[in-house]
């Protein structure tokens, strides 16, 4: 039965929150319990897998957009800098060098240090961020080596080579599972990987749901702002019945904004839709949304707009559906946090 609408809308927006201080809470306590994590990336994480031996799931890459989100990568930044870290090495990889120096200390509680690190050859910064915290901790790192595309362009490769491809893979996963068991001391149980599995194929019928709903007019959740909610939790809680619980109310709740003609952007009419290949900044995403959207048919509305830089700057434009146009003005990267959190430019937009 559909629940109370005055309940239902804005309900993924607070459980996805709800849910990432929670998955946090539970990192912070096996880190009190003395727990090393499984360190993995959002590319094929493998968590399933993981899943089944009960190892905490730790993701450095959202760690440190958590920092940047937070306004204090600064402070990570600089002392991973301070270790000889050139400014110029990515973002992500020295918040994380800089946290394992502070003892997993973290804006959202404390991340446990690693047992293991598994990742894929999807990023060759993934392997060589791996590098450090074998290093560091001393710990085995498992590389999968999943095989790219080899053909030329129009010609495409036969059965027998994506069988053996296929064999490639499944032997490295049974080394996985070697190395697991190893690591955990527990034997590998079958069936609760299929349950596990069961439960990501749950959450990823409502994803592609989720996205269905969207293709709309207007669009019922903002990709930008909301749907970086729903992929912290599609990542953080993939596999868990708590993370399919949450995607079946999130349908629940679209397809009921969907029927209402429901926009996040009130009752204008979308003119334009945006597409953006990955996520925006961490430290800019208020203002990146912001900067991509018109409050009204006949002009932007004007507001008490937050800057990146500074205090609110007057005259500023903050606004709420499809594209604005206007000036922007480039600060120097490293005037503020947000610029040290790895753009090249702080971008401020004024009214004209």
């Amino acid at each position: 039965m559909m629940q109370a609408t005055e309940d239902l809308i804005g309900r993924g927006q607070e459980d996805g929150k709800r849910l990432f201080k929670e998955w946090f809470a539970g990192l912070t306590s096996a880190a009190d319990a003395g727990e090393k994590g499984a360190y993995v990336f959002v590319m094929g994480s493998l968590v399933e897998l993981l899943r089944t031996f009960d190892l905490p799931i730790v993701f450095p890459e959202i760690n440190s957009l958590q920092t940047a989100v937070r306004k204090i990568s600064d402070e990570y930044l600089n002392l991973a800098e301070d270790h000889g870290f050139s400014p110029d090495v990515c973002g992500y990889v020295k918040a994380d060098y800089a946290l394992q120096l502070k003892g997993g200390e973290h804006p959202m509680g404390t991340v446990p240090p690693p047992g293991i690190a598994v990742y894929t050859n999807a990023c060759n910064t993934y392997i060589k961020w791996a590098e450090i915290w074998e290093r560091m901790y001393d710990v085995p790192i498992f590389t999968l080596d999943v095989p790219g595309s080899r053909s030329a362009p129009g010609v495409k490769l036969s059965g027998t080579d994506h069988e053996a491809d296929r064999k490639y893979v499944e032997y490295q996963l049974r080394e996985l599972i070697e190395l697991l068991e190893k690591v955990t001391g527990k034997p590998f149980d079958i069936d609760r990987l299929r349950d596990v599995l069961s439960v990501t194929n749950d959450m990823g019928r409502s994803w592609r749901r989720l996205l269905e709903i969207n293709k709309g007019t207007p669009a019922v959740y903002d990709s930008m702002m909301e749907g970086t909610i729903f992929l912290g939790v599609v990542n953080a809680l993939r596999g868990t019945s708590e993370g399919a619980k949450y995607f079946a109310d999130l349908v629940e709740e679209m397809e009921y904004k969907l029927e209402q003609g429901i926009s996040p952007h009130g009752e204008e009419p979308e003119k334009h839709r945006l597409i953006f290949v990955g996520v925006s900044s961490a430290s800019h995403a208020i203002r990146s949304s912001v900067a991509f959207t018109t409050s009204s048919p006949t002009g932007a509305a004007r507001s008490s707009a937050r800057p990146i830089c500074g205090s609110p700057r007057a005259g500023s434009t903050w606004t709420s559906s499809t594209i604005s146009t206007g000036p922007w003005r480039a600060s120097p990267r490293g005037s503020c946090s947000a610029c040290r959190a790895r753009s090249t430019a702080c971008c401020s937009r004024t009214a004209p």
